[in-house]
């Protein structure tokens, strides 16, 4: 590793080196209109006036900013907004203040008596280059709670009932915060999710071909979540708290406290979320002709706490030096209460089994911290070196009382589990990147990246108090990636093409120990060695209308814990069994994408070969176990669509469908079965402004019917959300109520028949809510007011 970090550190010195290129200034436009609301989506240009040409040209984000790198001069600033009037304005650099604001005014349409002012348009989601953004800041999204709520309720995302998040797209989802990878899996990934505040979040992209620049993991694509940043210089305070309720009362709270200088900017935030979430679900087994039936109720008792610290240095337009820090822990019981009715053939009842899964301490705590040094010497080249490193520890202590009764209710034999599961994960990584801007238009991006997973579980399990070895073990994984990506884009007149390669080397080893003398010590490694190519060319027939052809190559590879080969007993009736054998599902995807104004069109198809699934199997007699294995192939072809409209100046509507066909080609073992199954899903928000300056949002999303991973089919699902909120104090104040899953309807049932075995499962959280929040916001600024010079003048 110490090599490693000598051959990173010279590359770096050779790449600045040869940097050449005159100081530039960050320069920050911001764009607001008269309600102080950001303009999302302004088009931008920078004119310098002594040479006039354009040195600049974008869209503002859903901050209202987009930030440029300038010499020192005179430009002339133009902004465009439908909706509103354009402005045509004059700027020096260097001034008091690198940041420069502007507050849009709005087209006033007289008709008779009647005069009608234009409104911001606020899509919930948009199309741009084949990506979805998803406007959570600008959404009822935002006072949900947590990511997991937002993600929950986001259109074209899913997830699970156990937590799995994904998109349209067979396999996978790779989840990025701020464009890094969060290398969590399963519970550990829900936790931290669960620890990011739903007010923290400005936007979800959502990206089924990302480029090069991204890890190939994500078989159905990459979300990125991207949090709010201020730059605006001045102490600024946001808080926001919550109250939720329906069967169980929760409160959620955050505070962040903010210091940007010029220069500097340090910040601090506290979050918490505490109250129960209540589960129901059920399943009804047909196996060897004999009937099981099964019904749980689940309450999770934990509660979050999280914290952090980033602090930025930037001296100049140069050098940017960023150091954040973190901590969460997700703490607190559970219990689970099933009871399972037995019967001998379909209708002779046999034995009554009641169970208790009573986590006395569940505990995953979070640490970790990155730095990242960014060297821009001009708008042309660009490195950027950083490291992250995270640590988590888990711990588990769970009570599981089994009790067999007969038919008239007399105890027949009662046992006493208990197990103890320890869990300590590492990660550290270590990453550079290099952009260079080649002519007027073209870019080249390269990078490398190592990557080092350590994972150490202890599962101690015991019967009736005694100490069962033939059922604990020890399992240590270790994991090193090695991995670089190269990536060329060429523009030349309405086209661009992006063509991009990335190498990766994985290196596994899985160790399991178990306790009993009579099994030995088992190693699996494993080397793998992947090339994943992505390949875009686009075409800008006019100002409004993109077509853009794209493919790329991706893998997911399975949990560390699916890999630890023991046997474990989730009851009397359910085994559960890993699979060190399991090899990464690997993906091909192509898409055509068409952009024209505010309608977005997706014609795709996927193949997913080796994937792999946790499957339900028949085991011995009367018992299921759960493994997860490669069992065969996927493919799929969708249409997807996205479309924002205003269909009068106070009601605006986003829409998001698709249509799908998918085909699930079992081939494993002695099993081969194809099933095929055509789905749909729809979604549509809309936006309406009530008299007294109220706003309604209603919204609303349906999944048909569609094949699962293996042999299973889910049903439809779906649910409609409704929220009111106000801002008062100049939008310092905002006020919400909203009431999620109104008709309770957003359930997971599914059904599947395989061989002997003919299983129904249904379930039920808490999903409707209601739920008031408050949210406060003070920016003590310290800017001096700019000293522009105003002045019309003609459009270069």
């Amino acid at each position: 590793m110490k090599q490693i970090l000598r051959i990173l550190w010279v590359s770096f010195l050779m790449m600045a080196a040869v940097l050449k290129g005159s100081a530039q200034r960050v320069v920050t436009i911001q764009i607001t209109d008269g309600e102080n609301i950001p303009a999302d989506a302004a088009s931008v240009i920078i004119t310098e006036i002594k040479e006039r040409k354009v040195v600049g040209n974008g869209i503002a984000g859903t901050d209202g900013k987009i930030i440029f790198h300038l010499n020192d001069g005179e430009y002339q600033v133009y902004i465009s907004l439908l909706g509103y009037k354009n402005v045509l304005e004059k700027i020096r650099i260097p001034s008091d203040s690198e940041l420069y604001s502007f507050v849009l005014e709005p087209e006033i349409a007289h008709l008779s008596d009647v005069i009608v002012t234009a409104r911001q348009r606020r899509p919930v989601a948009k199309m741009i280059d084949g990506k979805v953004s998803i406007n959570v800041s600008r959404s009822y999204l935002t006072d949900l709670g947590n990511a997991v709520d937002v993600l929950k309720h986001s259109p074209g995302i899913r997830v699970g009932n156990d937590g799995n998040i994904s998109l349209s797209s067979p396999g996978g989802t790779a989840v990025y915060v701020n464009g890094k990878r969060i290398r969590l899996q399963g519970d550990l990934l829900t936790a931290y999710l669960r620890s990011l505040p739903s007010s923290k979040i400005e936007r979800i992209v959502t990206s089924p071909n990302p480029d090069a620049s991204y890890e190939s993991e994500g078989a159905g694509g990459v979300i990125d979540i991207i949090l709010k940043r201020n730059e605006d210089t001045g102490l600024h305070l946001t808080t926001s708290h919550g109250l939720a309720y329906w069967e169980h009362l929760r409160e959620t709270s955050d505070v962040g406290l903010s210091y940007h200088r010029k220069d500097w900017q340090i910040g601090v935030n506290y979050n918490q979320s505490i109250g129960h979430y209540g589960m129901r679900y059920g399943s009804e087994r047909l196996q060897d002709g004999n009937r099981n039936l099964s019904e749980t109720v689940d309450t999770d008792k934990r509660n979050v706490y999280a914290g952090g610290m980033d602090f930025v240095w930037q001296p100049n337009g140069q050098h940017k030096l960023s150091i954040l820090t973190s901590v969460d822990a997700v703490v607190g019981p559970g219990k689970t209460i099933t009871e399972t009715r037995i019967y001998h053939e379909t209708n002779a009842l046999k034995q009554i089994l009641r169970a208790e899964n009573d986590y006395i301490k569940q505990r995953n705590l979070k640490y970790g911290g990155g730095l990242n040094y960014l060297f821009t010497p001009s708008s042309r080249y660009s490195v950027s070196v950083s490291t992250d490193w995270i640590h988590v520890d888990g711990t588990s202590r769970n009570n599981q009382p089994n009790a067999y009764f007969m038919p008239d209710g007399s105890p027949a034999r009662r046992d006493l589990y208990y197990s103890d599961t320890k869990k300590d994960i590492d990660i550290l990584s270590l990453m550079t990147d290099y952009k260079l801007t080649i002519g007027k238009e073209d870019d080249f991006l390269s990078g490398l990246k190592l990557s080092r997973i350590i994972s150490n579980n202890d599962f101690r399990f015991f019967t009736n108090s005694i100490f069962n070895t033939n059922r604990s073990n020890r399992f240590k994984y270790g994991e090193t990636n090695i991995e670089g990506y190269a990536q060329y884009t060429m523009r030349r007149a309405k086209w661009a093409i992006t063509a991009g390669l990335r190498a990766e080397y994985m290196h596994t080893d899985g160790q399991l120990q178990p306790f009993g003398k009579e099994k030995a010590k088992e190693e699996n490694k494993r080397n793998r060695f992947g090339l994943f190519p992505n390949l875009s060319v686009s075409y800008q027939a006019t100002d409004v209308t993109k077509l853009t052809l794209s493919y790329s190559k991706r893998q997911d590879k399975p949990k560390y814990e699916d890999l630890n080969p023991f046997e474990y007993l989730l009851d009397e009736l359910t085994y559960w069994k890993g699979n060190p054998f399991i090899a990464p599902q690997v993906s091909h995807r192509l898409m055509l994408n068409l952009a024209v104004r505010n309608l977005g069109l997706t014609l795709s198809y996927n193949q997913l070969n080796d994937y792999f699934t946790a499957l339900t199997d028949t085991y011995e007699k009367g018992t299921i176990v759960m493994t997860t294995k490669n069992i065969g192939r996927q493919k799929q072809m969708g249409l997807e669509l996205v479309y924002s409209r205003r269909l009068v100046p106070w009601w605006d509507i986003s829409f998001n469908g698709g249509a799908f066909y998918f085909i699930n080609q079992l081939d494993y073992e002695k099993y081969k079965e194809t099933y095929r199954r055509p789905s749909c899903v729809l979604s549509l928000s809309n936006d309406i402004l009530l008299p007294a300056g109220i706003r309604l949002e209603l919204s609303g999303r349906y999944n048909s019917k569609r094949q699962g991973n293996s042999y299973e089919v889910l049903k439809s699902t779906g649910s409609v959300d409704a929220g009111f909120s106000k801002s008062l104090l100049k939008n310092q104040l905002n006020l919400s109520l909203l009431m999620t899953d109104i008709f309770h309807t957003e359930r997971w049932d599914s059904y599947g028949t395989k061989g002997q075995l003919d299983l129904t499962s249904w379930g039920q959280g808490e999903s409707r809510q209601l739920l008031f929040r408050v949210r406060f916001q003070l920016g003590i600024q310290k800017l001096k007011a700019d000293k522009k010079e105003i002045k019309e003048l003609d459009r270069l």
